[in-house]
């Protein structure tokens, strides 16, 4: 027998160990706790992302900011291989991803001497809320904010006056941020499709399922 036939054999044989350590249905195995399987909910195949909501009013160079959002989710769902696909027919989808821009930041950090941007940071600050949309249960994991240091939650007490009503779901904020250098060819619109590229990596995080 041959090396080379020597390595196949190895190689199946491993590969039939693992197997029948914790080979799944799926294809996927699992060996001492890990696994090769995706970390999402496989009853999660799809969501359904409207158009993000601009509260807070930016004309000019941030125009179109909710497209670049969008686009950057799809990119980055399909990059990570994850099951879960943008649909653009909520009818059709399993979630629903709704998002609020409420800040948008253009921090400059250093200027020339004729007084033009040499440094400066787009700071994004997004509410999210990710629902399914068969079950109505919230899957972002937002919580109420917690009681101030020194104070005990008594649930004899009332809420709090700035406490969400039944049923609606209290927001997940997130942050991102892009630094832009001009000298080196960058510009608004770079900074502005870095800022949603981040912001698109925790929102495909926020659909991973827990460890």
């Amino acid at each position: 027998m041959t090396r080379r036939s020597l390595s196949i054999a190895a190689t199946a044989v491993l590969l039939g160990t693992l197997c029948g350590l914790g080979c799944n249905g799926d294809g996927n195995f699992k060996v001492f706790g890990y696994t090769t399987r995706p970390p999402y909910d496989p009853n999660i195949r799809s969501v359904y992302v409207p158009a993000f909501k601009m509260s807070a009013f930016h004309a000019g160079a941030y125009r179109g900011l909710e497209v670049d959002i969008t686009q950057a989710l799809v990119d980055e769902l399909n990059h990570r291989k994850s099951p879960i696909r943008v649909v653009s027919d909520p009818a059709r989808a399993d979630t629903e991803l709704i998002g609020t821009i409420v800040q948008l930041n253009k921090n400059i950090y250093n200027r020339t001497q004729q007084n033009l941007n040499r440094e400066f940071e787009v700071a994004l600050v997004v509410d999210v809320v990710w629902r399914d949309l068969r079950s109505g249960k919230i899957l972002s994991g937002a919580r109420p904010p917690a009681p101030p240091t020194g104070e005990q939650f008594d649930p004899s007490l009332p809420p709090p006056p700035d406490s969400p009503p039944d049923g609606v779901a209290l927001p997940l904020r997130l942050q991102a941020f892009a630094r832009v250098l001009p000298e080196l060819g960058e510009t608004d619109t770079t900074g502005q499709k870095a800022a949603a590229q981040q912001l698109a990596r925790q929102l495909v995080n926020l659909m991973e399922a827990p460890w």
